[in-house]
């Protein structure tokens, strides 16, 4: 097959769209495959953070619910969980009733829940800040993601194009960055430039084309960063294809998506991909309206999914090296709607889990009724408490850079 610059173009550019910048697998006029990138063989062993972002603002105050509390029940008279829906923790908070297996991997102490997180000057929104800062010095006015300053500081020397990955649809203000490209996949089997019926020698052909194309000793200064993306894809697509074929499936998962990227990237940690980080989201969270069903109702898809990722885990020998950590861009108000749904509010609690997670209750649940000027709940934990925490005790990175100063440890790992 003769292809013509606007065969490449056109293919090139549908690659792009739909992978972000990630490039194709080369194969050799035999139809092999090309020697695979190298995975940073240093990783493969290193601790592992599992991000799930609960999207669109969780109400943590009916995920961590308070029933103990004064308040609680005035506050809801509809979206009330009743004492005895409430699994229990302590006399005062228990979880929702979805959170089955939350519930017990809390019991056997792998569960850290950080309680009444929360951010200064919030502002309600779901584009807010919460995942980018201002670097300690003011007068550069740096702004970037705070997992890509965690892999700008602590993973400058890796060279595994799947050292951090995001699983969905979409990139994450985590990792916004001018100098750090991040896979978004969706499956291994997708994640491809070709169609699987093109014939390989012309497959080897097309990817030859784009490396050229993207050569950044090549082409000028002005395009040199869109080049080092392109071969960046194209490292980051050849590496995931040539993964150890290592996992078998020992657990049944949910057919829900949450399941289904938890469990890639169970089989990316058992291929040895050297993974250190992987953000996986989970939406249907922003409940303005009919709050109690649609809430309770993602919350068993996540819950299901969790414990047949720990399972799993597991099952694959790697329950330790992992954990995971869950939150929401923010909370909602203490006091239900006209619409039997809640509306943005602050704070809200984290979940830690892990084998090496020292479990239990962290912080201290905020006050349900001596509320701020904008009846929303006082934080009482800083969250990037619980950033520094994951990136110094558990990723063992610069945390410093990461947040841009010190804050204070808190003790889960």
């Amino acid at each position: 097959m003769k292809l013509t610059r606007r065969d490449f173009l056109i293919k090139g550019t549908a690659l792009l769209a739909s992978l972000g910048l990630r490039g194709p697998m080369i194969f050799a006029e035999d139809g092999s495959a090309l020697p695979s990138t190298s995975i940073d063989d240093a990783n493969v062993e290193s601790p592992v953070l599992v991000v799930i972002q609960l999207s669109g603002g969780n109400d943590g105050i009916n995920t961590l619910i308070p029933y103990g509390m004064g308040g609680y029940f005035d506050a809801r008279p509809t979206l009330k969980i009743t004492q005895n829906e409430v699994l229990a923790i302590n006399n005062e908070v228990g979880f929702h009733p979805s959170l089955i297996q939350l519930n017990e991997l809390y019991k056997s102490g792998r569960v850290a829940v950080v309680q009444g997180v929360g951010y200064p000057n919030p502002d309600h929104s779901h584009f807010r800040s919460m995942e980018i800062w201002q670097t300690a010095e003011p007068e550069k006015m740096i702004r970037s993601g705070w997992l890509a300053r965690y892999v700008e500081s602590s993973l400058s020397q890796s060279v595994n194009p799947l050292k951090v990955l995001k699983i969905g649809n979409n990139a994450n203000k985590a990792f916004i960055s001018d100098t750090v490209n991040v896979p978004v996949i969706q499956s291994i089997e997708s994640f491809n430039i070709f169609d699987p019926k093109t014939p390989k020698p012309d497959q080897n052909r097309l990817a030859a084309a784009f490396l050229d194309m993207y050569d950044p000793f090549r082409q000028g200064t002005q395009v040199k960063v869109t080049c080092e993306q392109g071969k960046d894809a194209f490292q980051s697509v050849e590496a995931l294809h040539n993964l150890s074929n290592t996992y078998q499936n020992k657990v049944e998962y949910p057919k829900t998506n949450i399941s289904k990227d938890l469990q890639l990237a169970a089989k990316m940690l058992a291929g040895k991909s050297g993974t250190r980080v992987f953000y996986l989201e989970i939406g249907g969270f922003d409940d303005h309206a009919n709050e109690k069903e649609q809430q309770a109702r993602v919350l068993k898809q996540l819950d299901e999914g969790l414990g047949a990722f720990y399972k799993d885990l597991e099952a694959q020998g790697l329950q330790d090296r992992v954990i995971t950590m869950a939150f929401s861009e923010f909370g909602r108000r203490v006091k239900e709607n006209s619409s039997g749904g809640t509306d943005h509010g602050t704070a809200a609690p984290m979940f830690i889990i892990g084998g090496k997670v020292k479990g239990g209750l962290y912080g201290i649940q905020p006050s349900l009724t001596n509320l701020d000027k904008g009846g929303d709940l006082k934080y009482e934990v800083d969250f990037r408490s619980v950033y520094y925490t994951v990136v110094d005790s558990w990723l063992q990175g610069d945390a410093r850079s990461v947040l841009g100063k010190t804050y204070e440890k808190i003790n889960f790992i």
